[in-house]
């Protein structure tokens, strides 16, 4: 069972929830949209296989959707928190790669161009232009 905006509202005060959103539905929906984007984004990125209906799963895109809501209405010290919180639940879940997943180290190499091709690789000096 996917998350519901009723899944949402049972885990924020009603009044809390329409400063948020504005008393739209929709900005409640669509963070649930982006957290479930996000979550299988990140599983997927750690090599995992994302169930929409696992009770953990659930769980990290309820946080990470209170996120978004918490983001939306530009309350970003409540919404760091929330966004913690799915990590946490992500990292118990799928393992730290989940981290690193997505993102270049700091690491000073620069990755070869996919077009790169090394002068003289299979060819003589002559073929070369």
């Amino acid at each position: 069972m996917s998350v519901t905006v009723e899944d949402l509202r049972s885990e924020i005060k009603e009044y809390n929830l329409k400063v948020l959103a504005d008393g739209d539905s929709t900005v409640i929906q669509r963070s649930i949209e982006k957290a479930v984007i996000w979550a299988k984004a990140k599983v997927t990125a750690a090599s995992g296989i994302f169930d929409e209906d696992t009770e953990i799963n659930r769980l990290i895109v309820i946080k990470r959707a209170l996120y978004e809501l918490y983001s939306y209405a530009e309350n970003e010290s409540v919404a760091n928190d929330k966004k913690e919180d799915a990590m946490e639940l992500l990292r118990a879940a799928y393992g730290d790669s989940v981290d690193a997943a997505g993102y270049q180290s700091n690491s000073e190499k620069s990755p070869i161009p996919a077009g790169f091709v090394k002068p003289g690789a299979g060819r003589t000096n002559t073929e070369w232009p």
